[in-house]
């Protein structure tokens, strides 16, 4: 009798137990879509979901065991070895310790991994997260234009990262419109569109045009690994779509895209005939400031502090823009890590960039057909994809924003394959 009353209450405990974790689960993965719906419409509302998640991390230990896979350990080093040797630069460049703020974000991403790891709630949250954040986004760019009649959409940041992080988070809701297509899910594949749309006119209004190249690259490239699934009706159709779409943009007198592209080509003609402007000009000059400094320095850079003090001094000697001078990075994110941060900073981004893309890459070259772990893996690629072609025109880890918007999305999508693979696999000994 004692026995029967032992295990009755066992399994009563197990049940709750198994409630409270599903529970538990639910909550992450919400907290995961928040991070992408607030991202750009609420102040620091990038880092809102993501400090929820800090906080919920502190219930990893008690989620049970779970063993890291090579994939994860390759994730985790690149991140964890991503932050120390940018805190090693900043010592190096006189240990001004606040510095230390956006590569810890890099670091704080790694709790945040173990526990979604641990989580299998509705990884459907991501896809909700990225389409409420892109049509927020949309909201905010036709305020500034249309309400107050701003020249260029900023919403709560600068128009150019406001521009990138919308294009973003459109170019995420392009891979949800394959997954939703695979699973002929029509009404979630319209809500896909929309957001698609929304996030991308965003980045027009902001006109912010170092993120509009993304766009035609990611759109092969999705269209590449996509093609199966849409067929030859579908590329000729979506090609059809994209050219009438990319008309009827360079015609719009209200977007004004080719007004700022004529703009851009205009510019570099001029800062090669000695006319530097302060745009396109201006970029190119700190560019120039900045491979120097990787000459003068090219294992570590001359760190972004002494990078300041040199400018300056060259600004006095009438060598630099005064203007120029005062930025704190080069508006390229390659140049930028040669300059201030020499070979070792220059190898580090491209570990941050390059790792998690080709885990992701392995994920889509493995599964041909299953849509459930192929979609989040193609969502996740887009992320660095992104930000290398962001890279070319603007510092996006110069910038909380940037750094937010980078590694965490990278994170989410890395849980969301490996938790699709589990179940792939449960199906498969369970059949």
């Amino acid at each position: 009798m004692l026995s029967q009353t032992s295990a009755g209450l066992y399994t009563i405990l197990t049940i709750e137990r198994e409630v409270l974790v599903s529970t538990f689960s639910t909550v992450v993965w919400w907290f995961v879509g928040l991070c992408l719906a607030l991202a750009l419409v609420v102040p620091s509302g990038y880092s809102l979901g993501a400090a929820g998640l800090l906080l919920l991390s502190l219930a990893v230990p008690l989620l049970g065991a779970y063993r890291l896979g090579s994939e994860e350990k390759q994730l985790i080093a690149t991140l964890a070895g991503y932050f120390v040797l940018m805190a090693l630069l900043i010592y190096l460049d006189g240990w001004h310790y606040r510095e230390l703020d956006r590569p810890l974000r890099f670091m704080l991403a790694v709790p945040v991994l173990l526990l979604l790891l641990r989580c299998s709630g509705p990884r459907g949250a991501l896809w909700l997260g990225s389409i409420l954040g892109a049509c927020g986004a949309f909201a905010f760019a036709v305020y500034d234009r249309v309400i107050l009649d701003e020249p260029r959409a900023e919403g709560l940041h600068n128009a150019v990262m406001f521009g990138n992080i919308a294009m973003l988070l459109g170019l995420i809701n392009a891979a949800a419109m394959l997954y939703f297509l695979s699973q002929r899910r029509y009404l979630g594949l319209a809500c896909a569109v929309l957001g698609f749309v929304s996030g991308v006119m965003a980045s027009l209004f902001s006109g912010t045009r170092g993120g509009w190249l993304v766009l035609p690259c990611l759109l092969l490239f999705l269209g590449w690994q996509g093609r199966e699934l849409l067929g030859k009706r579908g590329i000729v159709l979506a090609a059809f779509v994209v050219i009438a779409g990319a008309v009827a943009i360079l015609n719009s007198s209200t977007l004004g895209v080719a007004e700022r592209l004529s703009l851009a080509a205009a510019g570099v003609q001029d800062y090669w005939a000695g006319k530097a402007d302060v745009s396109v000009g201006g970029r190119l000059e700190m560019w120039k400031v900045n491979l120097q400094f990787f000459l003068s320095s090219p294992i570590v850079g001359v760190g972004e502090y002494q990078g300041l003090a040199l400018k300056n001094t060259l600004a006095a000697a009438g060598l630099m823009s005064a203007v120029d001078a005062q930025y704190t990075h080069a508006h390229n994110e390659y140049v930028d890590a040669l300059g201030l941060r020499g070979l070792v900073g220059f190898a580090a981004l491209l570990a941050v960039y390059l790792v998690p893309l080709r885990l992701f890459c392995a994920k889509l070259a493995h599964y041909k057909d299953n849509w459930a772990v192929r979609s989040y893996a193609l969502a996740g690629a887009v992320v660095p994809l992104c930000f290398m072609i962001f890279a070319l025109t603007q510092s996006m880890f110069s910038h909380n924003s940037g750094v937010m918007l980078y590694v965490f999305p990278v994170v989410f999508f890395w849980a969301a394959v490996r938790l699709e693979e589990a179940k792939a696999r449960e199906c498969v000994t369970s059949s």
